[in-house]
């Protein structure tokens, strides 16, 4: 039986900061800035998947490694 993943939810804070916004995942050490909030969040999303995709490919590698 397959079951469908739920998706992970990341918390954050989006706060202004020298004239950009910052948005911080308070999960993650991953941090981005944007001129509005929205960019911010956007890029944010992208950074997180970034950070989550050279993590993924760091333990395969290692994996591959011990094989």
């Amino acid at each position: 039986m397959s079951e469908t993943p739920s998706p992970f939810k990341i918390k954050y804070e989006v706060y202004p900061e020298n004239g950009v916004f910052v948005a911080r995942c308070l999960d993650l050490d991953v941090v981005t800035d944007g001129e509005t909030d929205a960019e911010a969040v956007a890029n944010l999303r992208d950074a997180i998947e970034l950070y989550l995709e050279r993590q993924a490919e760091a333990v395969i590698g290692k994996l591959g490694e011990e094989s």
